[in-house]
């Protein structure tokens, strides 16, 4: 028997979408995508947090978390029981810039599905019990992340590196005190004041037997709103690094951030920082996990996480360290993420970085929900679909000196917040004599 011959990996694209505007100013693109029989629907709404009144800070959420309580056509339990009966999920996103929600169902069962999906989004109830529900799980909800220490530090680690006067500074789904004032008629003025199709794009992505676009303009054509102008925040970055030791008395291990504010994917930067980034800690043979993991031993996984926003955007490194190495891998870390002198990006390092991120992205692809999702996050970036193409090209033409110098500008180990989420009584005095003069939270 002959061993297969393994075929040269064949160019790859990201599909172009069929796109239309419908009268009352929805964009709409759909993805025709044959083999694909579970269709995804993805509505996007740009609508910054920063326009929520800060008293109620976390309304959004609230708003969105109630759409699939029951709409005018079909109230209460009705709504989810037409859902189920068609084999459909809704379900949803929300970022600091924009709010989506989306549909996935069999492509046999669409054109059943879709007004239901126009329903939520068109004509939900917003009933004032729904409303009190979903604010006592959203005080349960933050209370088990004030619990949880890698939500306390991502939470505290946003905060320490962008202004606090930005509302992207503070939790998208808002905070105990904000949550705690939000009612029924606050969520009904939210939808009637900014829910509208003329800040909307609908993404369709699937194995459609007809073409969706007349059905869609059907469902949503009529949905008309008058809204304000979207305000697009431009969030700071805080002055100056910090050093933030959240105190967990008698914990066994320590949740560390390293990072700093980020850039987007619109600076001429981006290409070689992610890739940059990526040599250093976005993957499993990376030089944190190589020596951090393999060869220390100190924790079971190290990320360095380059995460975009509309504008700016979070870079860190995060990691569970035992608390009796905690400082020492911190200081290790720091280390690690220099790039100067002989520690430049190799060719060979790079090499894998570009093949590993240019080859993923059609795995992240493959489906219609990939697809939706990929767009719907340059949606909320201000960018349009080709981009995937234009990206995977600008990684190929980075130069192992173009990523040194990105990195090296952009992550500077000595300019980098530190939070640490760990006991205070054993890893303060530690961190004192590094140099590191935390400020302590109990």
């Amino acid at each position: 028997m002959k061993r297969p011959v393994i075929a040269a990996a064949q160019p790859w694209t990201f599909p172009t979408p069929r796109t239309v505007t419908l009268d009352n100013g929805l964009a709409v693109q759909a993805f025709h995508r044959p083999g694909q029989h579970l269709i995804n629907a993805t509505v996007v709404l740009e609508l910054p947090l920063q326009t929520e009144p800060a008293h109620i800070e976390g309304v959004t959420a609230i708003l969105q978390r109630c759409l699939d309580e029951g709409t005018r056509s079909h109230p209460g339990t009705a709504y989810a029981e037409q859902l189920e009966n068609r084999g459909a999920v809704l379900g949803g996103g929300l970022s600091h810039t924009a709010t989506s929600v989306s549909l996935e169902v069999p492509s046999t069962r669409f054109t059943e599905a879709l007004p239901l999906f126009a329903e939520a989004i068109t004509e939900p109830i917003l009933d004032d019990a729904d409303v009190r529900r979903h604010v006592a799980l959203r005080q349960a909800e933050i209370e088990q992340q004030q619990a949880h220490p890698v939500h306390r530090g991502a939470q505290a680690f946003r905060a320490a590196v962008i202004d606090a006067g930005c509302r992207a500074s503070r939790p998208i789904a808002g905070n105990a005190g904000s949550v705690d004032g939000i009612s029924g008629e606050a969520v009904r003025a939210r939808y009637a004041s900014e829910y509208g199709p003329s800040r909307g794009t609908l993404v369709l992505a699937g194995d459609f037997a007809d073409d969706p676009l007349p059905l869609v303009a059907g469902m949503f054509g009529e949905w008309h709103r008058p809204v304000a102008t979207p305000v697009d925040e431009q969030p700071l970055p805080a002055q100056g690094p910090q050093v933030l030791l959240i105190d967990r008395p008698g914990a066994v291990q320590a949740d560390v951030r390293l990072g700093t504010f980020g850039i987007d994917r619109t600076d001429p930067q981006w290409p070689a920082l992610r890739l940059g980034a990526f040599v250093l800690g976005g993957g499993f043979l990376s030089r944190l996990n190589r020596v951090l993991r393999e060869q220390r031993g100190y924790t079971y996984g190290v990320q360095l996480a380059n995460t975009p926003a509309r504008h700016g955007g979070l870079l860190a490194m995060h990691a569970s360290f035992r608390t009796d190495v905690a400082v020492p891998a911190i200081i290790e870390a720091r280390e690690l993420m220099r790039v100067d002198g002989g520690r430049g990006i190799t060719a060979d390092e790079l090499a894998e970085a570009v093949n590993f991120l240019i080859g993923i992205t059609p795995l992240r692809c493959a489906t219609a929900a990939g697809i939706t999702d990929q767009v719907a996050s340059l949606i909320e970036a201000g960018l349009d679909a080709d981009f995937v193409n234009r990206h995977a090209s600008q990684l190929q033409q980075v130069t192992a000196e173009q990523a040194t110098e990105a990195t090296a500008t952009l992550l500077p180990p000595d300019g980098l917040a530190v939070v640490v989420v760990g006991d205070a009584e054993v890893l303060a005095g530690q961190l004192q004599s590094e140099g590191m003069t935390p400020q302590v939270i109990t």
